[in-house]
């Protein structure tokens, strides 16, 4: 499977109440639709048009971040008869599809959902890595019988090269 192609469809975002207290942010992808993709470049490979939603909820009833889009994928002519057939008939995806597609849908929107909330003035809708900065203690004393005496070096000046 090769993602070939990605793009968004709708952008939506809206702050609805001052942030204040304890927020809870919810992210779900919804996959919508699977359908086949006509390319010319495509050869003996079959390619797959995926519609998608994510949503960020911020609860309790402050704001929504919303993307829908589509992706573009590339799979062997027998692979993508299969995930067509298996989507129209129980609208799942087998797993081997399923986290690669899902993976790439999730950084190309927390990217966006991240820039979106800070234009919101929101919080990050996706955990970010904080520094902790500690202060050093004492820095530990040398003691004499840690103490190693240095080796000197004769160093001779008149020796010829």
């Amino acid at each position: 499977m090769s993602i070939v192609g990605f793009n968004f469809t709708k952008i939506s975002a809206e702050r609805k109440n001052a942030v204040v207290g304890v927020v809870n942010i919810n992210n779900n992808i919804t996959l919508k639709e699977l359908s086949e993709a006509k390319l010319g470049l495509a050869g003996d490979r079959g390619a797959i048009r995926v519609s998608f939603v994510f949503k960020s909820d911020y609860m309790p009833d402050l704001a929504t971040i919303l993307f829908e889009g589509e992706v573009l994928m590339l799979l062997e002519a027998k692979q993508q008869a299969a995930l067509l057939d298996g989507w129209n008939k129980s609208k799942h995806i087998p797993r081997d599809v399923a986290e690669p597609l899902m993976n790439y849908i999730l950084d190309r929107c927390n990217v966006q959902a991240l820039l979106m909330s800070k234009d919101l003035n929101l919080p990050s809708p996706v955990p970010l890595p904080k520094v902790q900065v500690s202060l050093p203690s004492e820095p530990p004393k040398a003691k004499v019988d840690d103490a190693k005496p240095m080796k000197s070096t004769k160093i001779d000046a008149k020796k010829k090269r």
